[in-house]
């Protein structure tokens, strides 16, 4: 699965530091902060699959709330 966001460009040069920092690439910083998170809420530990319910069609690339 691919996924693309936008980050600001100072968050973005950040975020390549502290991958760097670890030793990973961006993408994996990523996955392993993203994991870190799902894992940490208690729906996540209900279920282990995420499922999206929405439209095949639907666009990953939202701008929800910040």
């Amino acid at each position: 699965m691919h996924v693309k966001t936008r980050l600001d460009p100072e968050v973005h040069a950040a975020a390549l530091i502290a991958a760097s920092n670890e030793g990973l690439s961006l993408t994996e910083y990523l996955n392993a902060l993203l994991q870190a998170d799902l894992e940490a809420r208690p729906l996540a530990k209900k279920s282990k699959s995420v499922s999206n319910q929405g439209d095949g069609n639907a666009n990953s690339d939202c701008d929800g709330p910040r």
